[in-house]
């Protein structure tokens, strides 16, 4: 019997609404549980020892089955801490079959199961159409509730899907106004990225808490110093813009994109996401941790200890697991923020 003061990692999940945290801990192998940031869906996986046969038979999972996760830590920062990870609502995507020893994989993901916004290619067009309400075209189509958490919402004339699936649509759509999507806990949920970067660090990770790290820095993710837009206002007149970062270099190339704006308001805020599009990769890296419960796609960090590769940065993944004897881990890749 484990002492209650002993530093603990349990998974805790119910399947189709029962409980099945005593279970899972009798046959669980390993687990683990990737949060992504944007563009990507989360998902699980669930290794399990089958030898009793009974995840292949009686108890065989199927597809579109909903798994709700959450990590539960016991003394993992301190005496008498607990803390909680909720990983959210999953929909059975498939099962494998292994061994011997039998052994079943079952993975989840974020997206309900059937759903064609993943898989289904389109063709259509909308006309005079905000980003939001687009947006909740293909939230309804995909079973999905819109959390629209952007402040712009910006108003197309006409906008074409062409052989795309939904969320890859959406996703370069997004991706042309500064903000990201992600399919979590049956939400489709359209933020803005420099809004997320602007948020207080959850925390700041030191040299010696990483058990392996990686950084980098490349001129190639950061080769523009400025955006010159050019684009017709609503009198049909050809104008241009130009959108300058805080502190960027004198010297180097400008990014120079045409585009339409209903004023030179417009054009700057459009010149500006342009721009972040271009120049966001510029530091990143990729740290190995003791599990750690606060590391979440979207929360922003800082580094101390790396010299020049310090700072504040994004947490774009966040992978978590749990080995069969509770050892528990959590890898993260981060971007540095941009900061305008």
């Amino acid at each position: 019997m484990q002492s209650q003061s002993a530093r603990q990692a349990v998974l805790t999940a119910t399947y189709n609404g029962k409980d099945i945290t005593a279970e899972l801990q009798r046959y669980l192998l390993g687990f683990t549980y990737t949060d992504n940031y944007a563009g990507q869906l989360d998902d699980l996986q669930i290794d399990l020892d089958d030898r009793e046969r009974l995840w292949q038979s009686t108890w065989s999972p199927a597809a579109g089955d909903t798994i709700d996760a959450r990590i539960k830590t016991i003394n993992w920062r301190g005496p008498n801490e607990f803390a909680f990870l909720p990983c959210g609502k999953f929909d059975v995507d498939s099962g494998t079959l292994s061994g011997p020893p039998d052994r079943y994989q079952l993975r989840a993901l974020s997206l309900p199961a059937g759903s064609s916004a993943s898989r289904e290619r389109r063709t259509r067009a909308w006309e005079k159409v905000k980003l939001k309400t687009l947006a909740a075209d293909i939230a309804k189509s995909a079973r999905l509730v819109l959390l629209y958490e952007a402040t712009d919402n910006p108003l197309y004339d006409r906008v074409e899907q062409t052989d795309q699936t939904d969320l890859m649509f959406l996703l370069e759509q997004c991706a042309r106004e500064g903000i990201a999507i992600k399919v979590t806990n049956g939400k489709l949920v359209l933020f803005d990225e420099a809004e997320y970067e602007g948020r207080s660090p959850i925390a700041t990770l030191q040299r010696n808490e990483a058990t392996s790290y990686s950084f980098e820095w490349s001129t190639v993710d950061a080769a523009y110093r400025a955006c010159e837009l050019t684009y017709t206002d609503s009198k049909n007149k050809t104008l241009k813009v130009t959108y300058t970062p805080p502190d960027a270099p004198q010297k180097g190339p400008v990014l120079r994109v045409r585009d339409s704006a209903s004023s030179e308001a417009e054009a700057l805020r459009v010149a500006r996401k342009r721009l972040r599009e271009q120049n966001k990769n510029y530091g990143r890296a990729s740290l190995a941790l003791p599990g750690d419960t606060r590391m979440a796609a979207g929360s922003t960090i800082t580094t101390s200890g790396w010299g020049r590769f310090d700072g504040k940065y994004i947490i774009e993944r966040a992978k978590h697991t749990i080995g069969g004897a509770g050892a528990y881990t959590t890898d993260i890749e981060i971007r540095k923020v941009l900061g305008w």
